[in-house]
């Protein structure tokens, strides 16, 4: 009995010690529970204190960054100036050429073609055919910016300012004599977009470049219509239609400079050339499509284009679609 009694009571010790020790163990766990619990505090309280000034450093980065864009961007525009700037042909352009041209006007003595321009070639007519013609033609290129009214309006009188200076140097580009590389500046394939380069971005220049070859399909597709119906009429409808595009496919490619008045050397001559080798490629390919009395049309048209080059003086449209046109042809024996 004894015996038992002492195996109970050891029991009992035994059960009273391992429960101490677990309750020390459980303490100790509770102690570093609370020494992370209370560090845990500390650092998220050091956090809330340091927030305000990371979000200061952060708002002054932000800034440094803004200010460095904005630098970026003002030292991109003063390049594009100084390249202007440095640009001798562009000086001469902008403010030499309409001096010089009002006054060669005045001295030379009127020749045909002098006659023929007289009205676009004269400073102040030219300047008001500008100012009212092109606004109306960018319109939706202007629009399709989605720039300020200022910003657009500077870039509005930037084209008018140069399409008045091509109609006084119409008259120096037909007599021969004007240099190779202004008439490369005024009348060359992307004439408009590079002298436009200190307003417009690079991109601004591509989709002037883009909108400028679809005014010249719209304009030279009138032309040929025209042209068609007077040399005959086996080339009507639909097939007209294909004749026109295939026509305009190879005028108005980059295999013939665009379709510029000048070639890339900077010659009408050289420029006529290239639109009758255009014109001779576009017969090629119609040939297989076309009856003898559709070809036969086709050869008098060619004939007819052949004579000479049509300047394009003014195009409009009403806005539907229907284009009003000015030209005037300039016969081979006339090209400089």
């Amino acid at each position: 009995m004894k015996f038992r009694a002492l195996v109970g009571f050891g029991v009992l010790i035994a059960s009273v010690v391992w429960l101490i020790f677990q309750n020390q163990l459980l303490q100790r766990h509770l102690d570093l529970a609370m020494i992370y619990q209370s560090q845990l505090q500390e650092i998220s309280e050091k956090n809330t204190e340091l927030r305000p000034q990371f979000e200061t450093e952060i708002a002054d980065l932000k800034q440094q960054l803004s200010s460095s864009a904005y630098q970026l961007s003002n030292l991109s525009r003063t390049l594009r100036e100084t390249h202007l700037r440095v640009d001798s042909n562009y000086d001469s352009l902008v403010q030499q050429a309409p001096d010089e041209v009002a006054q060669q006007i005045k001295q030379r003595p009127p020749g045909a073609a002098r006659t023929a321009f007289a009205t676009f070639t004269h400073p102040e007519n030219a300047y008001a055919r500008a100012n009212e013609s092109i606004p109306k033609l960018y319109d939706s290129y202007l629009n399709a910016l989605g720039i300020p009214g200022t910003e657009r309006q500077e870039i509005i009188e930037a084209m008018v300012d140069f399409g008045a200076l091509r109609y006084q140097m119409l008259d120096e580009l037909l007599e021969g004599a004007m240099p190779s590389d202004m008439a490369v500046n005024l009348f060359g394939a992307d004439a408009l977009s590079e002298n436009l380069q200190n307003s417009l971005t690079a991109t601004q220049q591509v989709n002037l470049r883009t909108y400028d070859r679809l005014l010249k399909i719209d304009t030279l597709r009138e032309v040929y219509r025209q042209s068609l119906q007077d040399t005959g009429s086996a080339l009507e409808g639909i097939i007209q239609e294909q004749v026109t595009g295939a026509l305009i496919d190879e005028v108005l490619s980059a295999e013939n400079n665009w379709g510029a008045l000048v070639a890339e050397d900077g010659s009408m001559r050289s420029a006529y050339n290239g639109k009758l080798a255009a014109l001779d490629r576009a017969r090629t390919v119609l040939e297989p499509y076309l009856n003898a009395q559709q070809l036969g049309h086709l050869d008098r048209f060619i004939d007819t284009q052949s004579s000479g080059i049509d300047v394009i003086l003014e195009a409009s449209s009403d806005g539907s679609g229907r284009v009003s046109i000015t030209q005037a042809r300039i016969s081979v024996g006339d090209l400089p």
